[in-house]
């Protein structure tokens, strides 16, 4: 009986040892699951993020201020010790940057001749040879703005005759009002009259009116709407006070 029952249990463990390590498709001894289980764990990550960021990247304008202090900090260097490595070295430097000054000047030109539309000097030209000609369209729009103005405005002056900057004014305000036939209304603000100016009236008030409190002052006034604005304030030449007039008609806009 004994012996039968060892039989059976010796019969019994292959059967068992089989099963145990039989895969199935799921049950796998050792199990080895999918194949990254048994993959090392990856640290770059953290790594990476114990790592200091970058130094950030120095601006154009940073390290020419570098560069420019290295040239300075060169060329103080050979002014008080001028040795021969010293003032090598100053040399080296200043031509290096000469150098990238021509070439910024060079591609400057390369750049107006591939864009036209960016070169000044087609609409203002800056040889001498041109000058007469800006001069004379210059003048030709000036000369329009004062029409314009006679049309529309009244010139008032007001002066000071007590005042010898203001009674050299009165001079240039009579030349320019007799040049481009532009009526001239002075006015003056202390009693006295220019000689120059005999049909001046007295100031009746309208200085204080129109908060005019810098003289010599001339103004310019709209009949119709009984506007006013300042033209100009202390001394001013003949030329100025044209361009000053078409600056006032055109309100200051640019030259194309």
């Amino acid at each position: 009986m004994k012996r039968l029952t060892a039989l059976l249990l010796i019969a019994s463990l292959p059967l068992c040892a089989a099963e145990k390590t039989e895969p199935d498709g799921y049950n796998y001894d050792p199990a080895v699951g999918w194949y990254w289980y048994n993959q090392p764990v990856q640290k770059d990550d953290d790594a990476r993020q114990a790592q200091p960021p970058p130094p950030p990247q120095e601006s154009p304008t940073a390290r020419m201020k570098r560069l420019q202090a290295f040239r300075d900090n060169l060329m103080n260097e050979a002014m008080l010790h001028p040795t021969t490595e010293n003032i090598r070295r100053y040399k080296v430097m200043q031509d290096w940057m000469v150098n990238q000054a021509s070439l910024f000047a060079s591609r400057w030109e390369k750049v107006l001749l591939e864009n036209p539309e960016l070169d000044y000097s087609l609409q203002h030209p800056v040889y001498n040879g041109t000058a007469n000609i800006q001069y004379t369209q210059q003048r030709q729009k000036q000369q329009q703005a004062i029409r314009y103005v006679n049309q529309r405005y009244g010139v008032f002056f007001f002066y000071r005759g007590n005042e010898p900057l203001d009674n050299r004014l009165g001079a240039v305000v009579k030349e320019f009002s007799e040049q481009y036939g532009l009526p001239v209304i002075p006015v003056t603000v202390d009693g006295r009259v220019n000689a120059d100016l005999p049909d001046t009236r007295q100031d009746g008030g309208q200085a204080q009116k129109m908060k005019i409190s810098h003289f010599p002052a001339i103004y310019l006034v709209e009949p119709r709407t009984k506007k006013y604005q300042p033209l100009a304030y202390g001394f001013i030449t003949q030329d100025d006070l044209a361009r000053r007039m078409l600056n006032v008609v055109t309100d200051f806009k640019p030259e194309d």
